[in-house]
């Protein structure tokens, strides 16, 4: 029986690997539009995964990698006993956490308003409006920021102007208050009309005769949105809700580090990694921090993959 066997599992893993390789050759030039992205996963991805063993080491600069001593846990121990890092973990929880309620929708809800604007030079006007933020850099966001919050910029002119010579100005961007809803607030004016990109070509990818089937049933524009182009665009809303809750610890450092000043007491998790690991020289212990927020994150994926499959049937894999 055995030969019987081989004779007939080979012709068949023979046409198999001769289709793959067909395919191969035949989308060879999508192939090689993918490789440079290929290349820089490998070279920026996998290519540093072993220096993630400094973080089971007492990784010293003099000694190297090979020549620093094997300490085991005891790095990942000491996270735990850092100063504010508890705290940290938990503002960067909070954040991801209202990212995730404020953010995650915003794009949804205004591809679905962009849908539905008949006339194409406002809907290009706007959309364009909303792309433009998109393209300045985070600390060109900030300075923005600081500007419209100083003490005589528009926000408080505007207030005097309101409430008369007398009222007082405020640096807002001094109270501690406002740290949190402002990282909210810029996160989504610079990256509301981008994030619409997607989903404006899944909109696009809907059949145009279900909407007329809905019109002809006597559907107006909002039941047609709600029964027909929602749950139309549902497999990709979950696949990157799965990536985003994938990122649930991981927050914007470029804001939050440039937010940062003298009257503000607010770390997160990458700021603790930059002032402790990189700023003092703590190698060790900030691969150990990236390790552990890694593992974290790899967890957070693979059980929102999980669920999604369960509640939707979509999933990454």
């Amino acid at each position: 029986m055995e030969p019987i066997a081989n004779e007939a599992t080979a012709p068949a893993a023979n046409i198999k690997s001769d289709s793959l390789w067909r395919r191969m050759r035949r989308d060879r030039a999508f192939y090689m539009l993918l490789a440079p992205a290929i290349l820089i996963v490998f070279v920026f991805a996998y290519m540093p995964i072993p220096g993630i063993l400094v973080a089971f080491k007492d990784y010293k600069v003099l000694r190297g990698f090979w020549g620093s001593e094997w300490v085991g846990l005891a790095n990942i121990e000491k996270i735990f006993v850092l100063p504010n890092m508890i705290l940290a973990i938990w503002n960067t929880f909070w954040i991801s956490l209202l990212s995730l309620v404020f953010l995650f929708p915003a794009p949804i809800a205004l591809a679905l308003l962009l849908n539905e604007v008949r006339v194409q030079l406002f809907k290009r006007v706007v959309q364009t409006l909303f792309y433009l933020p998109h393209f300045l850099s985070w600390i060109s966001v900030i300075g923005i920021a600081y500007a419209f919050y100083s003490i005589y910029g528009p926000l408080n002119d505007l207030r005097v102007a309101l409430g008369g010579e007398g009222t007082e100005r405020i640096m807002f961007m001094a109270e501690q208050s406002m740290f949190v809803p402002n990282v909210i607030l810029l996160n989504l004016w610079k990256e509301v009309g981008w994030g619409t990109i997607i989903f404006l070509a899944a909109i696009a990818s809907v059949d145009p005769q279900l909407y007329e089937a809905a019109h002809m049933d006597g559907a107006n524009r909002l039941q047609q949105a709600w029964h027909i182009t929602l749950p139309s665009i549902m497999p990709t809303v979950m696949i990157l809700l799965i990536l985003q809750l994938g990122n649930l610890f991981n927050v914007n450092f470029e804001l939050i580090y440039g937010l940062q000043n003298p009257f503000i007491n607010f770390e997160v998790i990458q700021t603790i990694v930059f002032k402790f690991g990189i700023q003092q020289g703590s190698y060790a212990i900030a691969t150990a921090l990236g390790f552990v927020q890694g593992i974290i994150a790899l967890v957070l994926t693979i059980a929102a993959n999980y669920g999604a499959k369960k509640a939707s049937g979509v999933g990454i894999w």
